[in-house]
C-alpha cells in the first residue's frame, strides 16, 4: 500500500518556519478510523517487542493529525512498550533537547538515516528517541534485529498495529524526525532521509537551544 512519492519539504526552524525535505522517504495512508481517533487513546498491541508476543497498552495524549507537527507545536505525550522491554514514555525526555524519529523497519531510508543519526548524536550531546511503527506492513528486518545489527541503542517505543502514535504525530512518510527543544516544542520537522550536512546543521541548531 506504501508508495514512493516526490519530495515533501518540511518546515524549518521556529525562528523562520519553512520546510526542508530530503526528497527520499516512504509515504503511507492512514485509515479514516485512525484520523478520527479521540484524545487519550489507549489501545492494545500484540507485538510489544517487535517480534515477541505481548499485551501492552499504547497511550497517546491527543487526537490523530492529518499532517506532521510544525515548528512551534508541542509534542503530545505518549507511552508505549519499549523494544527492549519496559516502557518508553516521552515525558521522560522533557527538559532536554531531543530528536524524535518515527520509522518503519522495512523503510530503506530509515535504514540509512538511523545509523547516521547514531554516529552524529554523541558529537552534539543529543538525545535521540525513536518510535517504530507499521511493523510487518512490508517485508524487512524485525525492529530488534535491525537495531542490534547496527549497534543502535536509542530508546525505542513500539507503536501498535493501528499506528496510534504515528497518527497522533501526523506522520505521513518515513522517516519523520522532530527536533524538539527542552520545553517539548518542535524547532524543526524533517521528513525524508537527511544527509550528513543537513543532519549536522539541525543537531547543532537544536543543541544551541539548550545552551
Amino acid at each position: 500500500m506504501s508508495t514512493e512519492v516526490r519530495e515533501r519539504r518540511p518546515r524549518a526552524r521556529l525562528a523562520a518556519p519553512r520546510r526542508r525535505g530530503a526528497g527520499r522517504f516512504v509515504s503511507f495512508g492512514l485509515p479514516a478510523l485512525i484520523i478520527a481517533a479521540l484524545a487519550l487513546v489507549a489501545v492494545v498491541t500484540t507485538r510489544g517487542d517487535g517480534g515477541g508476543e505481548a499485551s501492552v497498552a499504547v497511550r497517546f495524549d491527543g487526537p490523530a493529525l492529518a499532517a506532521p507537527l510544525e515548528a512551534g507545536d508541542v509534542v503530545p505525550g505518549f507511552a508505549a512498550p519499549g523494544l527492549r522491554g519496559g516502557e518508553v514514555s516521552w515525558s521522560d525526555y522533557r527538559g532536554e533537547p531531543a530528536v524524535l524519529v518515527v520509522w518503519a523497519p522495512w523503510c530503506p531510508h530509515c535504514q540509512v538515516e538511523l545509523p547516521l543519526m547514531h554516529e552524529l548524536a554523541p558529537q552534539y550531546d543529543m538525545t535521540v528517541v525513536t518510535v517504530v511503527t507499521s511493523i510487518g506492513d512490508r517485508p524487512g528486518p524485525s525492529p530488534k534485529g535491525f537495531m542490534e545489527e547496527n549497534g543502535l541503542i536509542f530508546p525505542t517505543a513500539v507503536d501498535d498495529s493501528g499506528g496510534t502514535i504515528a497518527a497522533g504525530l501526523g506522520v505521513q512518510g518515513f522517516p519523520t524526525s522532530y527536533y524538539v527543544d527542552r520545553d517539548g516544542v518542535v524547532v524543526e520537522t524533517a521528513v525524508g532521509e537527511a544527509g550528513e550536512d543537513a543532519m549536522r546543521a539541525s543537531m547543532a541548531s537544536l543543541a544551541a537551544t539548550g545552551s
